[in-house]
């Protein structure tokens, strides 16, 4: 009896915990949006560097070889076209133009010399008394009197010239960017060991390499919004300025320079990393979804859960298309006005109940 008494209480409790795990759980709450249509633009993003327009940027290096011995502005100082920046020493640069000098003053008084002595040959020969072979010796003399001179005077204004030289002058008004070398250190006379760099702030460009692929979608003038990690609460509007026409065939990539409109607040640092967004080609009109709505992206595939009209899950394939605005572009088993989960997508399966938060 008793036996049988706990054989009916298992089966009782065994029959009543398979009956509640076989209940169906409530309906899921989501939340929807519809499908929209918008027009949409083939997005580009690029990063490159902030930097002043091509001839308004220079790195100023001496053309003279020595040591300097001074540097007249800092960082941030303003300049002017002509103005000296630096000085290299100039003693050994001013002895050759002396050296020059002296040698230009023997050429002239040889020269007055010859002349004198060829015209007073040439008195004597009128009168017979010399042979015409000592007026052409003495014009001979003349002549390369002349050109010893000419030679002479180039070769001073050449010493002058390198003596100028050893004050370094900035080619543009602008702004020093950046000091490169101070008082007391050696250059060589060649790019090699610039002083400074100058350039002019007022104007600047996003400079990126992009890639053969990108650089096919881009046109001169296409809008383009630019952020930089230094001024993370503001945006610079910009267009492209220059796509370049080819690539470079070690790397395989093009340089790309994107105008920035400065105005209406500071200007980011010259030399500092941004990325932009440009918007190619036409804008067409679109299906789209809020990027939140969609899952399991692979590539251009991804899923999303539209909530039907029978407050059921019906997971669909799409295809995504461009990024803009916090929407994507789709294409596929989706339709105008449909309506899609947005919270939660995950673990929502096809023929699941939904129950949509109003």
């Amino acid at each position: 009896m008793r036996n049988s008494l706990l054989a009916l209480l298992l089966a009782f409790g065994c029959h009543r915990g398979e009956s509640e795990s076989d209940q169906p759980s409530g309906p899921k709450k989501v939340k929807c949006v519809s499908v929209e249509r918008r027009p949409v633009a083939d997005v580009v993003e690029l990063r490159g560097t902030v930097s002043p327009l091509p001839d308004r940027d220079a790195q100023i290096a001496p053309q003279v070889a020595g040591r300097i011995t001074r540097v007249l502005v800092r960082e941030g100082d303003k300049v002017t076209a002509g103005q000296v920046v630096a000085q290299i020493d100039s003693a050994p640069l001013a002895d050759q133009a002396k050296e020059a000098d002296a040698v230009l003053a023997k050429a002239r008084a040889e020269g007055k010399n010859a002349q004198t002595t060829l015209a007073r040959v040439e008195r004597v020969f009128e009168h017979g008394i010399a042979a015409r072979q000592e007026v052409d010796d003495a014009s001979a003399r003349a002549a390369s009197a002349k050109a010893a001179e000419a030679e002479a005077e180039a070769a001073a204004q050449r010493a002058h010239r390198q003596l100028d030289r050893a004050s370094v002058r900035s080619p543009l008004a602008g702004v020093v960017l950046k000091l490169m070398r101070h008082t007391g250190e050696l250059v060589d006379g060649t790019p090699a060991t610039p002083v400074l760099e100058v350039g002019d702030p007022s104007k600047l460009e996003l400079v990126s390499d992009a890639p053969a692929q990108d650089l096919v979608r881009l046109a001169q003038g296409d809008t383009a919004t630019v952020s930089v990690a230094a001024l993370p609460d503001r945006s610079f509007k910009g267009s492209v300025a220059i796509v370049a026409p080819a690539v470079d065939r070690a790397t395989g990539l093009g340089t790309v320079r994107i105008s920035l409109d400065l105005s209406g607040g500071p200007a980011p640092p010259v030399g500092v990393y941004g990325t932009a967004r440009i918007s190619s080609g036409k804008p067409h009109e679109a299906l789209v979804v809020p990027a939140a709505a969609l899952r399991s992206a692979i590539g251009a595939d991804a899923e999303i859960v539209v909530c039907g009209a029978d407050n059921v899950a019906h997971v669909r394939k799409i295809h995504r298309g461009v990024a803009q605005g916090g929407v994507v572009e789709v294409s596929g088993e989706i339709k105008l006005g449909e309506r899609v989960a947005i919270e939660p997508v995950l673990g929502i399966s096809d023929g699941d109940a939904l129950e949509v938060a109003k």
